[in-house]
C-alpha cells in the first residue's frame, strides 16, 4: 500500500486491474485504491507476471502492507508495497486526520504514556517490538482486553495464531479462560485500562433490519466521512455563530461584469470566491482559526491552506486551494473552479485533498438558508454560506428588498471564546458587504 500523502496511514484496494497470472509491465495500472477520500491508480513497480493478490478489493491495510506478488521471472517474486521512505510509515487505523499525531490506544489512568512492554515469551510474537505487536491488534482485541482488565504486557505476551503471530480475539478469549490456572492468585490487581475509542452503542439503541429492508454497504468514502463526523463531535467541542450578510453590492457586480469576467478569465463569476476572498483576509486578521490543537498547545499555520467541499453523488470531498492567503480575487477564482472540476470527474490527487487549515461549505447552491456545520478535524473553524434571497431590510430607517445570504461559523470552543467568534464573523460580514471591484 503505497504513501499517497504525508498524513494518511492506510488505504482501501477497489479494484484489481490484473488477474493473478496475467502478464503486467512496470508503471502499468495494477490497482486501484481509495486514500482520503480519492480514487487513485496504483503502478506496477516492475514487470512481470503477476502472482499472489495478498489483499482483496474492499480491504482496508496500512501503508506499507503487501498487498501482492510479481514474478518477475527470476528466482525471486517482486513484492508490490510501499516503496522504501526514510521515515517510518504513520500507525494503521488513524484514519486521515488522526495519523497525523501518533494515537494512543491504551493509557494508565494518571499517567500519559504507558510503561514498556516486557519481552515476549517464547513463541508469543517473537521477534518483534511492541510498538510493532501493538499497531497489529485489532479494535476487537484492544476492546476485549481493556473489559477484560488486560494491561498491555500481558496482552502482548499472548501467542498468536493469526497471519504473522497476530493476536486475535479467540487467542484472548482462550487466554481468558485458561488465566485462572496459570494466574491462580495475584498479588496485586493491575491498574486498569481505559479505551481511548468510545465503546459501541447498546444493542437497543440500533436498528435491527426487518424482513423486506434492502442493506446496501457502505462505499469507503461514506465510511470515511462518517468516521470523520462522529471524531469530530468527540474530538472538539463546536458552537455555530450566525449572521445575515447584506450581498447588494456583490450582487449588482455580479450582474453587470458576469459575462466579461468569464470570457476573460475563463471561469464562472460565482458568489463563492467573494466569500473566499473576504474569508482568508480575515483569517489574517485573526490567526487563531488559521490553527490546531496539539495537546495544551496551539499550533498556529503559516499559510492559509483553503478547503472548499464539493458535493458528488456519492458524498462530499473537500479539495484544497494551497496558499490561499498569496492569491489575489482572479487567483482564487480560477483555483476553486479548477478543483471543483477536477473533483467532480475524479481528477484530484491526494495531496489536492489533505492540509487543508480552514474550510469554507456552501450549501447555499442546494437552496439553504443556512446550518451547522461540523469542523473538519484538525482544522478549529468552518464557514457555512447560505442561499442569497431577497427579504425586507431596513436600510438607513426605511425598509428595503435586499440579496441576504446568512453565514454560519462552527468553530472549537476549546480555544475561542464566543467573543472572538462573532468578532471574526463580523468581519468576514464586512468585508464582503463593503466589497469594491
Amino acid at each position: 500500500m503505497p504513501q499517497m500523502g504525508e498524513s494518511l496511514s492506510e488505504g482501501t484496494v477497489t479494484k484489481w486491474l490484473k488477474k493473478p497470472g496475467e502478464r503486467i509491465e512496470r508503471d502499468e495500472p495494477l490497482f486501484e485504491i481509495t486514500t482520503d477520500k480519492v480514487d487513485t491508480e496504483v503502478p506496477a513497480p516492475a514487470s512481470g507476471i503477476l502472482g499472489r493478490i495478498l489483499v482483496n478489493e474492499g480491504v482496508t491495510v496500512a501503508v506499507g502492507t503487501t498487498v501482492a506478488e510479481i514474478d518477475d521471472g527470476a528466482s525471486a517474486a517482486a513484492t508490490v508495497s510501499a516503496p522504501a521512505s526514510s521515515e517510518a510509515a504513520p500507525a494503521a487505523g488513524g484514519g486521515h486526520f488522526r495519523s497525523s499525531h501518533e494515537p494512543t490506544t491504551f493509557r494508565r489512568r494518571g499517567t500519559q504514556e504507558p510503561a514498556p512492554a516486557p519481552a515476549a515469551a517464547p513463541g508469543a510474537n517473537a521477534g518483534k517490538s511492541s510498538g510493532e505487536n501493538r499497531r497489529q491488534l485489532s479494535p476487537a482485541v484492544l476492546a476485549l482486553a481493556a473489559d477484560s482488565g488486560l494491561d498491555i504486557q500481558e496482552l502482548l505476551t499472548i501467542p498468536g495464531s493469526g497471519r504473522g503471530g497476530r493476536i486475535s480475539r479467540r487467542d484472548v478469549e482462550r487466554y481468558l479462560r485458561e488465566r485462572p490456572a496459570r494466574h491462580p492468585a495475584p498479588a496485586a490487581t493491575p491498574t486498569p485500562l481505559v479505551r481511548s475509542e468510545p465503546a459501541a452503542p447498546p444493542g437497543h439503541y440500533l436498528y435491527q433490519p426487518e424482513p423486506g429492508d434492502k442493506l446496501v454497504s457502505m462505499s469507503p468514502m461514506r465510511k470515511q466521512i462518517a468516521e470523520h463526523m462522529l471524531w469530530s463531535q468527540q474530538i472538539s467541542a463546536q458552537v455555530t455563530s450566525f449572521t445575515e450578510c447584506d450581498m447588494n453590492r456583490i450582487v449588482r457586480y455580479r450582474e453587470e461584469h458576469r459575462a466579461r469576467f468569464e470570457e476573460t478569465e475563463g471561469v464562472p463569476l460565482t458568489f463563492l470566491p467573494f466569500a473566499a476572498e473576504a474569508t482568508v483576509k480575515a483569517l489574517k486578521e485573526f490567526p487563531i482559526f488559521n490553527s490546531s490543537v496539539v495537546g495544551d498547545q496551539i499550533a498556529f499555520k503559516k499559510h492559509v491552506h483553503l478547503g472548499v467541499a464539493v458535493a458528488l453523488e456519492e458524498g462530499l470531498i473537500v479539495p484544497v486551494v494551497a496558499n490561499a492567503d498569496e492569491m489575489n480575487f482572479v487567483g482564487l477564482a480560477r483555483a476553486i473552479h479548477r478543483l471543483a472540476d477536477a473533483a467532480r470527474n475524479r481528477r484530484l490527487t491526494p495531496a489536492e485533498v489533505r492540509g487543508a487549515t480552514f474550510t469554507i461549505t456552501n450549501p447555499g447552491m442546494f437552496g439553504g438558508l443556512t446550518g451547522t456545520p461540523m469542523i473538519a478535524q484538525p482544522q478549529v473553524a468552518i464557514l457555512g454560506l447560505g442561499a442569497v434571497t431577497k427579504k425586507p431590510v431596513v436600510v438607513d430607517d426605511a425598509i428595503a428588498i435586499r440579496p441576504i445570504m446568512v453565514l454560519a461559523l462552527t468553530f472549537d470552543h476549546r480555544i475561542i471564546d464566543g467573543a472572538t467568534g462573532f468578532q471574526f464573523l463580523e468581519r468576514i460580514r464586512r468585508q464582503i458587504e463593503d466589497f469594491e471591484s
